[in-house]
């Protein structure tokens, strides 16, 4: 067995039970005996496979490509993945287009950038592939379940790496060397941020984190940064993993470096009275700036401050759809009760998020810093901020109905080129903003939730959808290009200038 496939065996009576312990103690020996490092492995390439259960590849229904055009006019393809399952941002190189199969799936795809045309399919051994990262020639994923993977673009396996169960982030590359992180599962099971050669897998060097991570690490001069689903901020070393610092301070988001600044959202938990006059707690969030250097002198953006329903779990759980999906999709994998490594509790707390597949998901209001302003979207509203003053420049409200309860994360984070905001919407729409105004240039009705933040490449703008199709819509403008992945690049601190 590879990896650490979960299966659900269904037993009547004190035999079927029997039977699952005994599965169930096999399994755990054979995760045991599993070697860390797995080279040299060819991957399935050009065939759609997927395994039986009796653990035999047969083939699967491949992807259905289709031509479109929307009701505003604009034109393009949709390639529906089998499994209809929540897909997280596409990577755009060497004229394919690269995305896993989502959350639950054991496939990762490359498509045609231009025609959508299926170039090759990857098998992997566990589920759930996250967004694509690429660079220098190599793919980097890995898998909820419980794998880093890195793949040649033909689609062939370079190595991939058992790290622990399970991996609700995605890594980073810059330099030759792909960062993760993971609970370390084969030892004292907390969490750890590691670096590792893209070509070989050998591990340079590795450092305690409080938790998994918000989306990614940020890499920029020569540091390493990233926020812990608990709200704690780290600084590294890129090449020697030394720690520069670390501050708990309710991040909600991956940050972004500009001028050697930190920028994030921030959590706050305000005191406000009800109809009643009784005072209750209210979740806000706000950007927050970290200026440079140990002294941890943070501003505070109070011009952003918005409600933020989105980040109370316990409103969440009782009134969001998103989170009864994402506890459904759980389930699908084997997490009718998460393990103790998800650590879901500061999921909870600081995200708002109570499921493996919410925070597989979660992105937050993730800043970025374009043309010396500052882009974010907090729940369904995009805001331009002059992180240099810390004022508002413009806000543009995109939720359709403003008099409903917003406990999810409406809108995805921008993606920034050519002077130009795009992003998608739950509602099912691709919307791009001129980034100077917030004018709306035009928008693009794909009727399936868009939750993950778009890829702009040659003139073209993907997004993939909650309910497993991918989309490619032409934008007009060949211009509008270079936002090739998430966070914009490998290194994920988008297209700062």
């Amino acid at each position: 067995m590879t990896g650490c496939r979960r299966t659900s065996v269904l037993a009547a009576g004190a035999t079927g039970l029997l039977v699952a312990a005994v599965l169930s103690a096999v399994a755990q020996q054979a995760v045991q005996k599993k070697p860390l490092v797995d080279s040299q492995v060819p991957g399935i390439s050009g065939k759609d496979l997927t395994v039986n259960q009796q653990g035999k590849p047969e083939q699967a229904a491949p992807p259905q490509l289709t031509a479109f055009t929307t009701k505003e006019g604009k034109k393009g393809w949709k390639v529906v993945i089998p499994g209809n399952r929540p897909l997280a941002t596409p990577a755009i190189a060497d004229g394919k287009v690269l995305v896993g199969g989502g959350f639950g799936s054991h496939e990762f795809y490359a498509f045609d950038a231009t025609t959508g045309k299926t170039s090759w399919v990857y098998q992997t051994g566990d589920d759930g592939p996250t967004a694509a990262v690429v660079a220098d020639g190599y793919i980097a994923f890995n898998t909820e379940s419980c794998e880093l993977e890195i793949l040649t673009m033909e689609g062939k396996r370079v190595w991939k790496k058992w790290l622990g169960d399970p991996l609700m982030s995605m890594p980073a590359i810059s330099k030759g060397r792909v960062y993760m992180a993971y609970p370390d599962s084969k030892g004292n099971r907390g969490h750890q941020l590691a670096c590792f050669d893209i070509k070989t897998g050998q591990e340079f060097w590795k450092h305690p984190i409080a938790g998994d991570i918000i989306t990614a690490p940020v890499i920029a001069d020569g540091k390493v940064y990233l926020a812990t689903v608990e709200g704690t901020m780290y600084c590294f070393a890129e090449s020697s993993g030394q720690l520069a610092w670390k501050e708990k301070k309710n991040a909600t988001s991956s940050p972004t470096v500009w001028n050697g600044k930190c920028l994030f959202s921030q959590r706050e938990v305000v005191l406000v009275k009800d109809k009643n006059g009784k005072e209750i707690k209210q979740q806000t969030e706000q950007l927050t700036l970290r200026e440079p250097g140990q002294a941890g002198v943070y501003v505070p953006f109070s011009s952003t401050k918005t409600t933020a329903d989105y980040l109370d779990y316990e409103k969440r759980k009782d009134h969001s759809s998103q989170e009864k999906s994402f506890k459904k999709a759980d389930g699908a994998v084997g997490f009718s009760l998460a393990p103790a490594a998800a650590n879901l509790p500061q999921a909870q707390m600081n995200l708002g998020q109570g499921s493996v597949a919410g925070v597989w998901s979660y992105q937050g209001s993730r800043p970025f810093v374009y043309k010396n302003r500052l882009y974010s979207t907090m729940g369904d509203t995009v805001k331009c901020v002059d992180p240099a003053g810390n004022k508002v420049l413009w806000k543009k409200n995109l939720h359709e109905d403003k008099n409903k309860h917003l406990v999810d994360a409406a809108v995805t984070p921008p993606a920034l080129v050519n002077g130009k905001i795009f992003v998608g919407t739950v509602q099912g729409e691709v919307i791009c903003l001129e980034a100077d105004s917030g004018q709306e240039l035009w928008r693009a009705t794909v009727g399936e939730p868009i939750v993950f933040q778009p890829a702009v490449a040659g003139g073209r703008v993907y997004v993939a959808s909650s309910s497993g199709s991918l989309f490619c819509i032409e934008t007009g403008d060949a211009n509008d290009h270079g936002w090739l992945m998430w966070g914009g690049n490998a290194a994920h601190n988008g297209m700062v200038k």
